[in-house]
């Protein structure tokens, strides 16, 4: 359950988002430069920045005119502030299309036992065979949950994500909807979708939020998340892992199958963590952690 629907181009955007379309390009999601794989729209404000692409020739790229001989074959489209831009080109597509989303009313399956006092959201929501949430808890819009999944007690599922620029932006409007003025520090939509696999179990007051692009923050089959565990926006987590009390999971971090994260463990936004490997109680992780490995607080690696 992503909500996408297909490719756009750079030329099919409106022409008073600001872009000077230098060469066409198709994109189907947005995604930062160091986390983008093909066929996705990017920015990059110098060349340092163009050093984290990968596969630059597969994306459509916003760009600073001072690099846009660097860009090579990729579609390329000019700003002056290519963040701004992009932000400015993600805001359209989640408020004035359904780039991102098609909307339907909620589905609950006849065999999902919700606690009256549970709240799940009217429209956006799938709910599979034999679901079973627990008094308190919130569904919010663009969360799906797998079968046999047990959603406990004041869990909140779809929660927006904590994404803000602080750069002063200049009034915008597109077509007939408008666009905010934020001269302070600007609110980032998250556009994507909450997708919770089979059997898992999310424990009482932990709160996974919603992606900010397409791709959605995922959950795998069989994983187990315990009490007040917080997983940021569009986060990837395979399949049997055991997430313990009070771990802090951050934005775009991808975790493999049958991994173990202890009790106040924080893993780093964008950080890669391997299949089988281990991350000990109170550990913080700011780079990649291999397969069978196990990390401790003092950031030691051992091969299991």
């Amino acid at each position: 359950m992503s909500g996408g629907f297909g490719s756009t181009r750079l030329s099919a955007l409106p022409g008073d988002l600001g872009l000077q379309i230098q060469r066409d390009g198709s994109f189907s999601d947005l995604a930062l430069l160091s986390q983008a794989t093909s066929d996705q729209l990017v920015y990059a404000r110098d060349a340092k920045a163009l050093k984290r692409a990968h596969g630059l020739a597969q994306l459509s790229v916003i760009a600073a005119p001072a690099i846009a001989a660097e860009i090579g074959s990729a579609g390329l489209a000019l700003a002056d502030d290519p963040e701004e831009a992009f932000y400015r080109v993600h805001e359209y597509l989640a408020r004035s299309s359904d780039f991102y989303w098609a909307e339907f009313a909620t589905e609950i399956h006849p065999s999902a036992q919700i606690d009256p006092h549970a709240s799940v959201a009217p429209k956006n929501v799938r709910i599979d065979a034999g679901v079973v949430i627990e008094p308190h808890v919130t569904v919010l819009e663009r969360v799906s949950i797998g079968e046999g999944a047990i959603i406990r007690a004041g869990a909140v599922l779809g929660a927006e994500g904590f994404e803000f620029k602080a750069r002063a932006l200049r009034q915008h409007r597109s077509g007939s909807q408008g666009i905010a003025d934020y001269t302070g520090v600007r609110p980032i939509v998250h556009a994507g979708s909450v997708v919770i696999g089979r059997r898992v179990e999310i424990q009482s007051n932990a709160v996974i939020d919603r992606a900010l692009f397409r791709r959605p923050t995922r959950i795998g089959d069989d994983t187990k998340i315990d009490n007040v565990v917080h997983i940021a926006h569009s986060a990837e987590i395979g399949q049997r892992c055991l997430i313990v009390a009070g771990a802090i999971i951050a934005g775009s971090v991808s975790i493999g199958d049958d991994v173990w994260i202890g009790p106040g463990a924080i893993v780093s936004n964008g950080v890669r963590v391997g299949d089988r490997a281990t991350i000990v109680l109170g550990t913080t992780v700011v780079r990649d952690v291999e397969s069978d490995t196990r990390v401790s607080a003092d950031l030691r690696i051992f091969r299991v």
